[in-house]
């Protein structure tokens, strides 16, 4: 006697329908996202390998993005400086051209023949009639106050609301441009002219030149500082900090540069001087007819005679052309500064981006399904799927008088 029991015979085969519902729906699941769980917790043992991987790449991202943005800085630095560098070459350039022959002023030369002496004719050239410079001279005063307004934009430049040359202090102008240089220069050239002055107070060539070389009023009380420059207090001071950039985990990278390095600073003062008003005229300048004993009604360079006079003021020229100059020179070694710290930045994105592809395989390895094998996978439950059904309904049609009969 056969004994069939239809009641097992059921709630076996629903449960077997249930658990391959529940396997098709995870599979379908895995199809739709290339996932093999939604939860960390569908991994197993792999989890904590899993984590660690994903939070290396978060930080690995933070570093590449650091880096990034740094570049971006570095880059606008490197172009405003070279920029500026450019602009002190075309000056520069100028200053070749400028003759030195000549005292560049409008007018005639005042002579003087000594009355003292009617049998000798001296017919010393001791001024010009005319404080007005030649069309060179004005040209050349010209070209430095124009450059010179755009230097102090090239050492504002800003990335963003951060200003790229004052170091940590991003929020401040490195400097303004509030006359404090243009009216120091005016005086200490003023002090160089006017040979009335006490010994204390006028200035030799050297001693002008000494002051317009120097930053420190401790070693030059003449001294043209940063304060007096328009340079921002907590660049005056010597005390900012400097800018770096944490492109790992170990490694901070620095790439400060200062408005008022010295390059830069020497390449403002030098352009000070040749724009200032007071520069002009070179010779003194007499009222004709020019008696022995006339006041000056503009002062000159010193001295007594205009060949002397023409080669004081060269003296301090070429002096401030050489500044200038070596100014130029010297801001390579800022680019290469800058250019260095790029190229180790370019290495460590490189680095983080091999590191990224590592971590990544991993993450793959252990949280992705093949979308192959699911597949063929979900083609083969659903036929099972299928025949678990019809076998249901089949066992649906079963009854104890079919059984029977």
């Amino acid at each position: 006697m056969t004994s069939v029991s239809t009641m097992g015979q059921a709630l076996n085969q629903i449960r077997l329908i249930s658990d391959q519902n529940l396997l098709l729906s995870q599979l379908t699941n895995q199809l739709a996202t290339g996932k093999k769980t939604q939860k960390f917790s569908g991994l197993g043992t792999d989890v904590l390998t899993s984590e660690r991987s994903r939070s290396g790449l978060n930080t690995l991202d933070v570093y590449t993005n650091n880096i990034k943005i740094a570049d971006r800085r570095i880059k606008t630095m490197i172009n405003a400086i070279e920029e500026f560098k450019a602009h002190a070459e075309n000056f520069s350039n100028a200053l070749i051209l400028f003759s030195q022959e000549s005292v560049h002023q409008q007018g005639d030369e005042i002579i003087y023949d000594d009355p003292l002496t009617p049998g000798i004719n001296e017919n010393l050239k001791i001024g010009m009639n005319s404080a007005e410079p030649d069309v060179d001279f004005s040209s050349l005063q010209q070209f430095a106050g124009d450059i010179f307004e755009f230097m102090v934009d090239l050492l504002n430049t800003k990335d963003g609301d951060r200003y790229l040359l004052g170091g940590a202090d991003t929020l401040n102008k490195p400097i303004v441009d509030n006359g404090t240089l243009d009216a120091a220069v005016s005086t200490l050239l003023a002090h160089w002219k006017d040979e009335t002055l006490a010994p204390a107070v006028n200035l030799t060539n050297s001693e002008l030149i000494s002051a317009l070389e120097s930053r420190d009023n401790s070693v030059d009380a003449n001294a043209v500082t940063d304060t007096i420059i328009g340079y921002n207090a907590t660049l005056s001071s010597g005390n900012v900090g400097k800018v770096f950039v944490r492109a790992d985990e170990v490694s901070e990278v620095e790439y400060t540069v200062l408005a008022n390095n010295q390059p830069f600073r020497d390449i403002m003062v030098a352009l000070s001087y040749f724009k200032n008003d007071t520069l002009a005229p070179i010779a003194d300048v007499y009222a004709e007819p020019y008696t022995a004993g006339d006041p000056t009604l503009a002062d000159g360079a010193p001295g007594a005679t205009l060949e002397e006079m023409k080669n004081n003021f060269f003296e301090v020229f070429n002096a401030m052309s050489g500044m200038l100059n070596q100014a130029i020179e010297d801001m390579n070694t800022t680019v290469q500064k800058l250019e260095s710290a790029r190229a180790r930045l370019d290495s460590l994105r490189k680095k983080h981006a091999e590191n990224k592809i590592a971590l990544e395989s991993t993450v793959a390895d252990i949280e992705n399904v093949d979308i192959n094998e699911v597949a063929i996978n979900v083609q083969m439950l659903q036929i099972r799927l299928d025949a678990s059904y019809r076998l249901s309904a089949l066992t649906g049609e079963l009854s104890l008088v079919n059984f029977i009969n």
